[in-house]
């Protein structure tokens, strides 16, 4: 049965510590107030809009499953802003379960970089911390770690615009459960957008439930987009990733992509758009599936532009997972991604059937670093100006079609049996957003299958 809880009001304008804060009338003033107070499960703390707080909101007290704490705003306005000025992070949730965090615009700049957070889940170490939804925020400005070459713990990858972590090694019993971070827009960050994993890095535990990355806009960050890890069965679904890497550098940020997995068990991305990825050193692909994978990782039903190191990363041989199976790349939307459809290849098998690869200037890549061979093309279409470089190496073709100038293998002309099938004229108008790939996808479903 749903508790009733209580509501609290924060004024930054009007408000008063000394007052009850139960009503607009008798609102809190400051953070401190709110942050010294154990809220309890049904409770709504609600800032006003058009308030704007500085330093640390830390929540304390649990929610239940049926009367979660919610954290929202009230009056007209702007956002409320938490603005951190270079603490830990200007939001956290440490060890608490049973939230609701809605409509906060965030920031935390500071002089130097270091280890920060826009806003911060952080699991108990026992236990399980469950139950915690971050919607409709604002992340930006946030002065963090975008340096690769660091000491642990302080380089790139602890810290986010929203970050999603534990201390020490999750387990069967100590994990994060039924995590949500959607429609949040987080942008002009030096950290990566969205992160989610366990505090000791590259190792392949395998332990978080229920975490979904969803309907969330990120835009010039300092590092990646968004990275997940360390969760089972993750669903990473219609996200806007643009310009990952834009504040970041050759010098101090080096390996980015737009979005990727590490230490997770059969992973779905699906419905993202990826564009704009900066290549640095290596990398700077739309998509990765990376170390310590388990299971089949799946990516569908993506848009992908103008990632400068390609389309997709393959990293499944780093830290080998016994239990990684392959990964799958279907019905995705590739125009124009730059070097590469694909970098790398370990000697795991990746399956690539019913996409639509287009690529207006001379054909790229199809497999960088390597020559590609477990790579299975069936069933894609290829739109290129030009004979791919280093023409079509050694990946198997089955099945494809092909437009344009693009010259195609000599492998799909004797696994066909003919001259494979060209669309001319379909693409002489190729899709620039969203909306416009979505009679795309449904051809390319209707054409692609293992």
């Amino acid at each position: 049965m749903t508790e009733q809880g209580r509501y609290f009001y924060v004024d930054s304008i009007n408000g008063d510590d000394s007052c009850s804060g139960f009503t607009p009338e008798e609102a809190w003033k400051s953070l401190e107030k709110v942050n010294e107070m154990i809220f309890q499960p049904g409770d709504h703390i609600r800032f006003r809009r058009g308030g704007e707080w500085h330093g640390m909101l830390r929540f304390q007290g649990n929610g239940s499953a049926w009367s979660p704490i919610a954290v929202e705003a009230y009056g007209e306005g702007g956002m409320p802003q938490i603005h951190g000025d270079g603490c830990y992070a200007a939001v956290l949730l440490e060890g608490v379960s049973h939230w609701r965090v809605k409509e906060l615009a965030v920031t935390n700049e500071a002089e130097t970089r270091s280890v920060r957070q826009g806003i911060c889940i952080c699991g108990s170490p026992q236990g399980i911390t469950e139950d915690i939804v971050i919607e409709g925020c604002e992340i930006s400005r946030v002065a963090g770690e975008n340096r690769r070459a660091r000491e642990v713990y302080q380089s790139m990858y602890w810290n986010s615009g929203i970050y999603v972590t534990m201390p020490g090694r999750s387990s069967d019993k100590n994990h994060l459960h039924d995590i949500i971070i959607s429609n949040n827009y987080v942008h002009d960050v030096l950290t990566s957008g969205i992160r989610v994993n366990q505090q000791e890095d590259f190792i392949n535990d395998i332990h978080h439930t229920h975490v979904v990355v969803r309907g969330n806009r990120i835009e010039r960050t300092g590092s990646d987009g968004i990275i997940v890890a360390n969760c089972i069965s993750p669903l990473i679904d219609g996200n806007v990733c643009l310009n990952a890497g834009a504040l970041g550098s050759l010098e101090d940020t080096r390996l980015i992509a737009g979005i990727w997995v590490c230490a997770v068990s059969d992973a779905l991305i699906q419905r993202n758009e990826v564009g704009g990825t900066r290549l640095f050193e290596n990398d700077g692909t739309a998509f990765d599936t990376d170390w310590g994978t388990a299971g089949d990782t799946i990516f569908q039903y993506n848009y992908t532009h103008d990632n400068q190191g390609g389309f997709w990363l393959d990293c499944m041989g780093i830290n080998r997972n016994r239990e990684c199976g392959k990964t799958i790349l279907r019905y995705n939307i590739s125009i124009d991604d730059k070097r590469c459809l694909i970098q790398d290849d370990y000697g795991l098998p990746a399956h690539l059937y019913g996409n639509l690869f287009i690529n207006s200037e001379e054909g790229p890549l199809i497999c960088c670093h390597k020559e590609g061979e477990s790579h299975i093309f069936r069933n894609n279409i290829f739109h290129f100006a030009g004979r791919p470089a280093n023409g079509w190496q050694k990946s198997s073709f089955q099945r494809n079609w092909y437009s344009g100038n693009t010259e195609f293998p000599e492998s799909d002309r004797e696994a066909n049996g003919d001259v494979p099938f060209c669309f001319s004229g379909l693409l002489d108008n190729k899709p620039v957003s969203r909306e416009e790939c979505e009679s795309y996808w449904n051809l390319l479903a209707a054409l692609g299958d293992e």
